[in-house]
């Protein structure tokens, strides 16, 4: 029954957004549904973790622990959206006189965006999942080009050609992968599943699997942003309205990332993890290198934090890489903690975004003067993201980095150290150029500045990346441990 109400929620919630008569209607729709979303979610992981695997309409759906992580950051993210658009989507459209059918699509669309990231992450379907990311793309790009500017437009398709020619990529390492099945005896109905491919990969001849895993990586790669890749990502974050900025970031790249780690735990079953472990490392640590130049000179607050994904994206296939058991806990702990982090910066970004009327870094000046509220949190969350202690991305960093020296690569967590510190400095300097200062501008009260479901949509990430950093509640932290388990073989505990 929850997985039924997984796919109908998002799907009702986004025929009743057609609905509206006025601007103000579309909050208690579009909220009382995320909400309604998140309490499945809830319902439906107590019973993940209770029976380990949920297996559902002729095996077409397989949800464990590490679907179930994802499918809770699905939820979670698209509530604190729901909470955030409500506002400012309203002073969005009114700043560019939209007409009402403008908001109807964005929220129409919205939703089926969200429904078709939970399809991807119960599906058990490799074929499915190919197909739910390319949609995906198509969706995603109405939303990156919502304000039909010519510098919107060319980010859609900048971001569709990109995206377009990485699946195109994929699908190859699809076909040599269900190659490898049938030609190792695999049953043909059953080869492209997860859990058939798992079962039978040590029958794979592992040369066409290494082929396999390198397309897959490049290619859904592309979609997560590494490096080189990742081209799309700084125009389509700053073009896109500021929810869809928190849900690309956010939790569009885990779902990418989910069906690379997917292949990942077949590809080392067939070859062992050396293979994939090097090739990850690689191309986790190009992408935290690659950040380093374009986040010191950048000059745009939301490319600002673009580069910074193609940072923390880097982090968690480094830690990935690794192969160890605590480095595989940090990156998906990292994965949670990034997606709950990044919202919260881009929300913040689009606050002052909106007040300042530019996301020109040089003319944001004396932020918590001028908005205390928002300008307050944004220099706390930039903080946050940057791996500062007492927030939890600093945790989820340090296990990575004691994993490596734990498992002597001195020179990946030596350099991994180094280019956070210059990524700290460069970021607090930005940070600080934005709010600290004095403004003969007017300040705004608290009222002015944001609406009441604006603070829930700031304070409510704020607390959990606060409150994870001193305490896992049991569930997380068993969701987080089973999926080390499935990725590596076995847990932290």
């Amino acid at each position: 029954m929850e997985i039924i109400l997984l796919i109908l929620i998002p799907f009702i919630t986004a025929i009743l957004c057609l609905l509206p008569k006025n601007e103000k209607q579309f909050a208690p729709i579009q909220i009382s549904g995320s909400l309604c979303l998140l309490l499945v979610v809830i319902k439906l992981l107590n019973n993940v973790i209770k029976l380990g695997v949920i297996k559902s309409f002729n095996n077409l759906v397989y949800i464990d622990a590490f679907s179930g992580l994802l499918i809770l950051i699905i939820g979670t993210v698209s509530l604190l959206v729901s909470l955030y658009s409500a506002d400012y989507m309203i002073k969005s459209n009114e700043e560019y006189s939209f007409p009402l059918w403008k908001l109807k699509k964005f929220y129409f669309l919205l939703n089926i965006f969200v429904l078709t990231m939970l399809t991807v992450v119960i599906s058990n379907n490799i074929g499915l999942v190919w197909v739910g990311i390319e949609v995906i793309t198509l969706i995603s790009a109405f939303l990156v080009g919502y304000y039909n500017k010519s510098t919107s437009i060319e980010a859609a398709w900048k971001y569709i050609i990109l995206c377009s020619v990485g699946i195109a990529f994929a699908m190859i390492g699809i076909i040599l992968c269900f190659y490898a099945a049938i030609h190792s005896g695999g049953v043909e109905s059953l080869s492209l599943n997860w859990d058939y491919l798992l079962s039978i990969s040590k029958k794979f001849n592992p040369n066409i699997i290494k082929l396999a895993f390198a397309f897959i990586l490049i290619g859904y790669g592309t979609k997560v942003g590494l490096a080189p890749m990742h081209s799309w990502l700084p125009d389509a974050y700053s073009e896109a309205p500021t929810p869809v900025s928190a849900l690309l970031s956010g939790v569009l790249l885990k779902c990418s990332l989910y069906s690379i780690i997917r292949f990942t735990i077949i590809a080392n079953e067939s070859i062992g993890a050396a293979f994939t472990n090097n090739m990850l490392l690689f191309f986790g640590m190009f992408s935290i290198a690659l950040s380093v130049p374009f986040i010191m000179t950048q000059n745009q607050i939301k490319r600002l934090l673009a580069y910074s994904s193609l940072e923390h994206i880097g982090i968690i296939v480094t830690g990935l890489g690794i192969g160890s058991p605590l480095s595989i806990f940090g990156a998906v702990f990292h994965m949670f903690n990034h997606a709950i982090t990044k919202t919260l910066m881009f929300f913040t970004a689009g606050n002052l975004s909106l007040k300042f009327q530019t996301k020109d870094i040089s003319k944001i000046k004396s932020a918590i003067n001028i908005m205390p509220f928002s300008g307050t949190i944004f220099l706390i969350g930039a903080l946050a993201l940057m791996g500062s202690p007492p927030f939890s991305v600093f945790l989820s960093e340090f296990y990575i980095i004691r994993a490596g020296i734990l498992e002597k690569h001195w020179v990946i967590s030596s350099l991994f150290i180094l280019f956070s510190l210059i990524i700290f400095g460069a970021i607090m300097y930005q940070t600080m150029n934005m709010t600290i200062g004095n403004s003969t501008e007017e300040k705004n009260n608290l009222r002015e500045e944001v609406s009441k479901l604006g603070v829930l949509a700031l304070v409510i990430p704020l607390f959990i990346i606060t409150l994870l950093s001193v305490w896992i509640p049991a569930p997380l932290f068993k969701l987080l441990n089973r999926s080390v388990e499935i990725i590596h073989g076995k847990g932290i505990l």
